[in-house]
């Protein structure tokens, strides 16, 4: 007979194993829980305040993921972990594990995949990759996560997405942690572009706090789409799990490895392309890092960033440490390799880590950039973004192009976007208008300095508009990169008050000189234009919660099928199709939104 003490609470964490811990955290971080010390501070009949060196958590009855932690990490830390594997021995069929001492003790590591794992790292040996089947209890516990996302989605639309307050956006958070407890990583990985099914609930979360908090910098589409996103995710995510449980034989592909998060790559030669600041009305802000990868052949980006209110260190500089522990005027100074840099699932590099860096000289001088790398990179991204790249779940690739500077046009100021503008002549020959938000004086103020001095531009397509994110310019015989919203413009002049008798000549010149620019109303492409009536009558449906179509919007949705038909848009076309055939219920809206969403991203990529 065991005289194992168990408590009544403990029972949701009953049977949890390491793949159901490492989704709700990730491997390197149970690796590390397991070393963590526990102390029992305080029981109650609902639960547990233990110390997990040095950090004060809470357990309960609730489950995993509710488990609280009063360390500044934010999300899942290796506390939260540490507290779960100590509740498993306290579960009342929990399997028995061996004895645990409460105080004190490190939590030990468990038999299983975890521990073959472990002892094959230490042996220097790499496992062979094993393709499991989950069991019923965890195919079980990813089908009642499905319906219960479907169950939530489709309760907020029906209300209506403008009538959402900050009690629904803390059920999105809550169930996200649900869904990430239920282990999804190594489902229809393919599929989904390895995007984590928990994240897009955490983001529809953070958009929903942001409308019932009249942020202006969130907007009810935004919110469409990601409702819309996280639906057809559950429609994958089901198939997957309906033919037998696993993405491997479903997909025919390698088992996903088991520390996803934590793969790091060696990039043999790195060159920076440029940096992008930004900031929300909400007060965050954050980095885009982009560079061309010379051994895949490809623009790849870091994106990194601070909500409002957290990290006051971090903010914008050029000189201050950012992004893997080095400041951007580092980071652009020149080609360099990187070593041990982490790489996520859809291609982009993280932020995390400490990678090292290696500079490789290049110039004539043997410092700055070379030109004719600068125009190799400038031919292999002239093609811009396929249209087969916007299509799938996620974050869009960047639309990253560099460009050879052959002249430098007029400055200008479009009233109605409140933008500067910038007209360059590449070396094809072709006119291209950069624009910049007057409201960021430091950016226009840059652009502004060193205009006449431009080489190449790194151009980033952004809502229908080109934005400089790096200026290649020459300096004292080198060729240099500067980002306009990051590097200031009194680091590009020498002398410090003929910095400023310069400057102020500049500004008088180009302010006495700019025209105003009245921008012609381009008229949508045809394509374009199918996607701008099904979406509206969707957004104007998703946001009242209304169940049926009005006569203006039928007439619309009527427009944009006929359209549909002659150009040949076959998806389209079934789609308004089934708009006009029933009511407008959860699934149907979210179903169209998704469909239109991914059409109308390949529009803009092909326009």
């Amino acid at each position: 007979m065991s005289d194992r003490k168990t408590f009544a609470w403990a029972a949701p964490y009953a049977g949890l194993d390491d793949d159901a811990l490492e989704a709700l955290g990730n491997p390197g971080l149970l690796r590390r829980a397991r070393k963590d010390t526990v102390t029992e501070v305080s029981h109650d009949p609902k639960g547990a305040v233990l110390d997990v060196s040095g950090a004060m958590v809470r357990v309960d009855g609730r489950g995993p993921a509710a488990v609280s932690c009063d360390c500044p990490t934010a999300g899942v830390c290796q506390h939260v972990l540490t507290a779960c594997l100590w509740a498993v021995q306290l579960a009342p069929d929990a399997p028995p594990q061996g004895a645990v001492p409460v105080v004190a003790q490190a939590v030990p590591k468990t038999s299983g995949a975890a521990g073959t794992r472990e002892t094959s790292a230490a042996s220097g040996m790499r496992e062979p990759s094993v393709v499991r089947r989950p069991s019923e209890a965890v195919r079980k516990r990813r089908r009642e996560a499905l319906a219960e996302v479907r169950e939530v989605v489709g309760r907020l639309m029906s209300g209506g997405l403008s009538h959402l307050g900050p009690d629904d956006a803390e059920s999105l958070r809550a169930l996200a942690g649900r869904v990430r407890l239920a282990g999804f990583q190594q489902v229809a990985t393919e599929q989904v572009g390895g995007v984590r099914f928990d994240g897009l609930l955490r983001v529809a979360g953070g958009l929903v706090a942001g409308l019932a908090g009249r942020d202006d910098a969130v907007t009810e589409s935004e919110l469409l789409d990601a409702f819309a996103e996280a639906w057809a995710m559950c429609e994958v995510l089901q198939r997957a799990l309906d033919t037998d449980g696993t993405a491997h034989s479903a997909l025919g592909s390698a088992p996903a490895s088991d520390n996803a998060d934590d793969d790091e790559v060696d990039l043999a030669r790195w060159v920076p392309l440029g940096a992008r600041w930004w900031t929300s009305q909400s007060g965050s802000r954050g980095l885009a890092y982009l560079g061309w990868d010379a051994g895949s052949g490809q623009v790849r980006q870091v994106v990194t960033g601070r909500p409002s209110g957290t990290d006051p260190r971090f903010q914008r500089s050029w000189t201050s440490p950012l992004l893997w522990g080095r400041s951007l005027s580092g980071l652009c100074e020149g080609v360099f390799a990187l070593t041990a840099v982490r790489s996520k699932p859809d291609g982009s590099l993280g932020a995390g880590g400490n990678p090292v860096l290696r500079r490789l000289d290049d110039g004539s001088d043997g410092v700055g950039f070379g030109l004719d790398e600068l125009r190799a990179i400038a031919e292999r991204t002239g093609a811009g973004v396929a249209p087969r790249d916007v299509v799938g779940f996620g974050r869009r690739p960047a639309n990253v192009r560099l460009v050879l500077v052959r002249d430098v046009g007029e400055v200008g100021i479009d009233e109605v976007r409140q933008e500067m503008t910038l007209v360059v002549v590449t070396a094809d020959g072709e006119p291209r208008m950069l624009r910049l938000p007057v409201s960021d004086e430091q950016a226009v103020e840059t652009l502004l300095s060193v205009r006449s001095k431009l080489v190449a531009v790194t151009i980033e397509r952004r809502e229908d508009r080109d934005e400089p994110v790096g200026l290649f310019v020459r300096d004292k015989g080198a060729i240099r990169l500067i980002s306009p919203t990051i590097t200031p413009a009194w680091s590009l002049e020498g002398g410090y008050w003929d910095f400023w008798r310069r400057r102020m000549r500049k500004l008088k010149a180009q302010a006495s000189s700019a025209r105003t620019v009245r921008s012609a109303a381009t008229p949508p492409s045809p394509v374009r234009r199918v996607t701008l009536l099904l979406g509206d009558v969707l957004l104007a449906a998703a946001a009242t919660g209304r169940p049926a179509l009005t006569a203006r919007q039928r007439s619309d949705v009527e427009r944009a099928r006929g359209l549909a038909r002659d150009l040949g848009l076959a998806t389209l076309e079934r789609t308004a199709g089934g708009l006009l055939a029933g009511d407008l219920t959860p699934p149907s809206v979210l179903h169209a939104a998704f469909v239109v969403g991914r059409a109308r991203a390949v529009a803009d990529v092909a326009g």
